[in-house]
């Protein structure tokens, strides 16, 4: 055996326990039934290894002994494929037509009907579920399944289920389902709750890991040519006895695995199916049913949870999946390919564990593997949470609760939500309640960006474009970067009186549309196919989505004006990434959001003078530079059609940053943003001390007189206060002090008349005579020795006074001085004849007893000419 794997560079240094029985969750029926069956609220944990049943037979136990009433069983999945293959394995057991009894509900497919008692469902249905009966009505029990994978969705789910119960529905039941989360946390937060907790048999997984390998160059080879490389060892070498289960991030990647395999003598005699969400009913159901020839499943994450795959004695682990994040460039969630944690990992290699001793080989060294996170992050705490706070805003509103989260998101990232829908016209500003256009944005299961668009789209009779365009934006992108051969024939997507950079995008699409989405015929045009098919099935979704939502008016528009109706649908879904040119020609533009952005100089459009950016993307080079791409032009008609309560006029003072003067301005303004100003009159003259204050706080501007001694008299005035709050001095902050330069800037607009100001009037104003008297009196800035000499005291904040002496004209002072009537001792830093620092006391009397010798020794030779007592 370690012959074998060391030919291979795998290596086998550890065993995972897998447990696994004939459905061990059977031990736990007496116990749930008899937690469930008592009077009011009732909430449970169910903790259970993958494969114990928890999937299919809790919702069963619940049904059977009457726990939800006459009401509805809804069980949360995190996947299509689970909820539908889950309802069709409970009907099977059930001996029920799926669709009756036991049914399912996902996006764009709903097997149920009014007889339906157990409904799998996916966490984004249950959102839409809420929406239409936020009290849950028809809900008798809610089971949240593989909750440790901390979706977004199934967090939202929670919390208002929680809420429902707390406030309107006592007699709904609440079961939180997972193989590896935590306990503790969520039985506090669903109290009264219990744990149940099931084990099963120990099966031992033998892991392993293998080093990829390197080319020519250096790079580590595909992650599918390693799978196919173990695959090998496995079954040629090793003789693998059953099915092998393959993870990959996605359909790109299995797609290239099963072509790795395919057709090596290893594989003769296996089946090699692919396996994701995806996939239509049919072609899932053929990987899921057991029998007929061996197997080699790749498949994503979709098999790592949920779904148990029949004769399964082996897994490869890429260790990769495709992660929810927030893509900050486009303002949408998005899956990016990201490395999984070692919980995700224990959850694969389990696979192999469920029949007998099995094998997992892991595509990463084992070295690599102990630095891995221990879990995923939760979605809460990494996604855009705008469309969630949207949802729970509309369910609120509807249903008169408020709700607790099981895990809050971040402050600062629940008032970014807000400033989005805000932007989108989802909610209002000034009341920061939910809008009529929030509501209906609502309706759609999409980010709120692309629910206005849509909406926008239907009123302007440019619902297809419209949802090719966002399926564009969301996607991959349909054209690759050019090249020599590809330069010429793509040109004829590109027209010059075009005024959005998603005209040549749709063009190219069509193109691939109408070579039936040939990757060879895209590829001289430099069209992605599979991003193009991507796209188009995307947006027959989203079209699907529309109509439903309502007929969209008939308008007589021409194709001038229908491009005009697309770039406004563009504006309603990206208007705080709206700019406005900051000298013609400069390609520079500054942004509704509050920042710079730069037009790229190979752009397709000529720089107007306004412009919607689809993408922004912040580029690393020299500087930091925010690059403004998929952009649209823009007529300031559109903002007053589309956001009429967002446009303001007035005139208002500014800072002049180039000239360093305060001017006043008449703008026209969309939101915080300038769209255009000219100079009229001048500014209000406290205004204009207000801001040039701003200014010289923030560092953009110098007082010129404002010199060292004031801060120290500020520093002296606030010591004095600390140290004798009898004599209640009047201290200076940060405020105070910019309330101060305010008043010394007034009369002043700009930075010569700076020179004028002496800060000396205003700083005495701010004490009465008799204050400034106390102040010199307790807190002087000179001191004077034993020998007479006056020495300068330094302030500080915070810290003790101190003064700085020669040490030669320290003789004969064996005290501190003193200051606040005695309470203070200021602190001596001891010079060298040079000036240099020696020693800092608060004990002269001790120095000269303890260290002066040993400063004496080291300094007499240096300084032979200067007196040494």
């Amino acid at each position: 055996m370690r012959s074998s794997c060391a030919d291979a560079g795998l290596r086998y240094p550890q065993r995972l326990s897998i447990h696994v029985s004939n459905l061990p969750i059977e031990a736990l029926r007496q116990p749930i039934v008899h937690w469930f069956a008592q009077a009011g609220v009732r909430n449970a944990v169910v903790r259970s290894p993958t494969g114990s049943g928890k999937s299919t037979q809790v919702p069963q136990m619940l049904l059977d002994h009457g726990i939800a009433g006459d009401k509805r069983i809804v069980v949360l999945q995190p996947r299509r494929i689970a909820a539908r293959m889950l309802a069709a394995r409970v009907a099977k057991e059930r001996g029920a037509q799926l669709g009756d009894e036991v049914g399912y509900q996902v996006r764009f497919e709903n097997v149920s009907s009014s007889k339906t008692r157990i409904l799998f469902v996916t966490e984004g249905v249950m959102l839409r579920y809420m929406l239409d009966d936020p009290a849950l009505k028809n809900v008798g029990c809610i089971v949240i399944d593989e909750f440790h994978e901390r979706h977004l969705d199934g967090d939202l789910c929670l919390a208002w289920a929680r809420a429902v119960q707390a406030e309107q529905r006592p007699d709904l039941r609440i079961i939180v389902m997972s193989a590896t989360i935590a306990p503790d946390p969520l039985k506090a937060f669903l109290q009264p709750c219990e744990i149940f907790d099931s084990a099963g048999r120990n099966f031992p997984v033998e892991v392993g890991y293998r080093i990829p390998m390197r080319d020519k160059a250096g790079y580590p080879e595909a992650v599918w040519d390693q799978a196919a490389l173990a695959a090998e060892e496995l079954i040629a070498r090793r003789g693998l006895d059953g099915d092998l289960l393959v993870f990959m991030p996605g359909g790109h990647e299995i797609r290239k695995t099963i072509a790795a395999m395919s057709g090596r003598g290893f594989s003769r005699g296996f089946r090699i199916l692919p396996l994701h969400g995806e996939l239509t009913p049919a072609q899932q159901d053929e990987v899921l049913q057991p029998g007929g020839s061996r197997r080699i499943i790749v498949s994503t994450n979709v098999a790592e949870t949920s779904l148990t795959i029949e004769g399964v004695r082996a897994v490869i682990d890429s260790g990769l999946a495709r992660v929810a994040a927030h893509d900050v460039r486009r303002g949408i969630n998005t899956l990016t390919v990201q490395k999984i944690s070692r919980a995700s990992a224990d959850q694969r290699a389990g696979r192999a564990g469920r029949l007998g001793p099995g094998v997992c080989v892991r595509l990463w060294p084992e070295r690599e593997h102990l630095h891995r996170a221990e879990s995923e992050l939760p979605e809460i705490r990494r996604l855009d949470l705008s469309e969630a706070l949207l949802t729970l805003e509309v369910v609120a509103e509807r249903a008169g609760m408020t709700f607790d989260w099981f895990e809050a998101p971040a402050p600062e990232a629940q008032q970014l939500a807000r400033t989005m829908l805000e932007s989108l016209g989802a909610m209002d500003r000034e009341t920061k309640s939910i809008t009529s256009l929030g509501r209906k944005m609502s309706s759609f299961p999409l980010h709120p960006r692309f629910s206005r668009m849509l909406l926008t789209a239907m009123n302007l009779d440019c619902m297809e474009d419209a949802a090719l365009c966002a399926a564009i934006a969301q996607g991959r992108d349909i054209l690759l970067k050019p090249t020599e051969q590809t330069k010429r024939k793509r040109e004829e997507f590109f027209h010059r009186e075009d005024i959005s950079e998603f005209q040549p995008l749709m063009r190219a699409w069509d193109k691939a549309k109408s070579v039936n989405f040939n990757p060879d015929a895209c590829a001289p045009y430099g069209i992605h196919a599979r991003a193009a098919q991507e796209a188009m099935r995307s947006a027959d979704q989203l079209l699907r989505l529309c109509r439903r939502a309502g007929d969209s008016p008939k308008l007589q528009i021409t194709a001038e004006t229908h491009d005009i109706a697309l770039a406004k649908c563009v504006l309603a879904a990206f208007s705080d990434h709206l700019g406005v040119e900051t000298s013609s020609g400069s390609r520079v533009y500054s942004l509704a959001a509050g920042y710079k952005g730069h037009l790229e100089k190979d752009a397709h459009l000529k720089p107007p003078p306004m412009l919607v950016a689809a993408e922004v993307a912040e580029i690393q080079g020299k500087a930091l530079q925010v690059k403004l791409n998929l952009t649209t032009k823009v007529e300031e008609a559109w903002l007053d059609e589309l956001f009429p309560g967002d446009i303001s006029t007035g005139k208002r003072a500014v800072y002049d940053s180039v000239n360093k003067r305060v001017t006043n301005r008449e703008e026209k303004r969309f939101r915080d943003l300038a769209l255009h100003s000219r100079e009229r009159g001048e500014p209000d003259a406290g205004l204009a001390a207000s801001i040039l204050a701003d200014e010289i706080i923030a560092g953009r501007l110098e007082m010129p007189n404002w010199t060292e001694r004031h801060d120290q008299w500020i520093t002296r005035l606030n010591s004095l206060a600390t140290w004798m709050p009898e004599l209640e001095m009047p201290s200076i902050g940060d405020e105070e002090k910019r309330l101060l330069i305010e008043q010394m800037c007034l009369g002043a607009t700009a930075a010569r008349q700076l020179r004028e100001i002496t800060p000396d009037g205003a700083l005495n104003a701010w004490l009465s005579h008799s204050q400034r008297e106390l102040l010199d009196r307790y807190a002087p800035e000179r001191v004077k020795l034993a020998n007479g000499k006056m020495v300068r005291v330094e302030y500080r904040d915070k810290a003790t006074p101190q003064i700085s002496v020669i040490l030669q004209q320290l003789y004969d002072t064996n005290e501190n001085p003193r200051i606040a009537g005695g309470k203070v001792v200021v602190s001596v830093n001891i010079l060298a004849p040079s000036q240099r620092p020696v020693q800092t006391t608060g004990d002269l009397a001790n120095f000269w007893k303890t260290s002066y010798q040993a400063v004496k020794t080291q300094l007499k030779g240096r300084y032979p000419r200067h007196e040494w007592r």
